[in-house]
């Protein structure tokens, strides 16, 4: 189970790595290419994006069950509520993603009027507002439990709950800044948690 538990934290390391990277370095490119919304989707830049997104998400799924399994018996019932949200908060994440990259991608190549039609429908905004809500309550939670076990790096527990707050707050204080500042520290401590999960014994 030990060497399970690294594998699961190198995830979360790389997760946490591939964080900071793809909102420094890709987001901003595809934010600077100012082409028109529906034009957006068919750009390489949003297709590397949302891949790496896309792996992102699957490399934290990993990463909770790592965590969970790590202090599962010191983490009780709050723990297991945290590792739930966060495990379905970030399958909900995949899909969101996995849909951007082989559909959403698909049809503005096909029809850039039907993408936007697409784009404005609420229950796209919903499906993306539940799966990224999920997954920020789950990870604020998941910080929390490894806090409050102690068997983890309680400095990365902080980092990644602080992050999870700095990204909507610098983002509406100072727009695509402030989000990728944000994401940077919630970055941070996915790969410092991770880092301290490769080390447990």
């Amino acid at each position: 189970m030990n060497g399970f538990n690294r594998r699961c934290g190198a995830a979360l390391l790389i997760g946490g790595v591939l964080t900071v990277l793809l909102n420094a370095i890709l987001t901003p490119l595809l934010l600077s290419e100012h082409s028109q919304p529906s034009a957006e989707p068919t750009t390489n830049v949003f297709l590397f994006r949302q891949s790496a997104s896309a792996l992102v998400a699957l490399l934290l799924i990993f990463g909770s069950l790592g965590l969970h399994l790590a202090q599962r018996t010191a983490s009780g019932m709050f723990g297991g509520i945290a590792f739930v949200a966060a495990f379905l908060g970030g399958c909900f994440l995949f899909a969101v993603e996995f849909t951007d990259v082989f559909v959403l991608r698909t049809v503005a190549q096909a029809s850039a009027d039907t993408y936007a039609k697409i784009d404005k429908n609420p229950l796209m905004n919903i499906a993306f507002a539940s799966a990224a809500g999920l997954f920020a309550i789950g990870w604020v939670l998941m910080s929390i439990s490894v806090w409050q076990t102690r068997k983890l790096s309680r400095w990365a527990a902080l980092t990644t709950f602080a992050g999870l707050f700095l990204i909507p707050g610098l983002q509406a204080a100072s727009g695509m800044v402030g989000a990728v500042v944000g994401n940077t520290v919630f970055g941070i401590g996915l790969a410092g948690l991770g880092r301290a999960l490769t080390k447990l014994e």
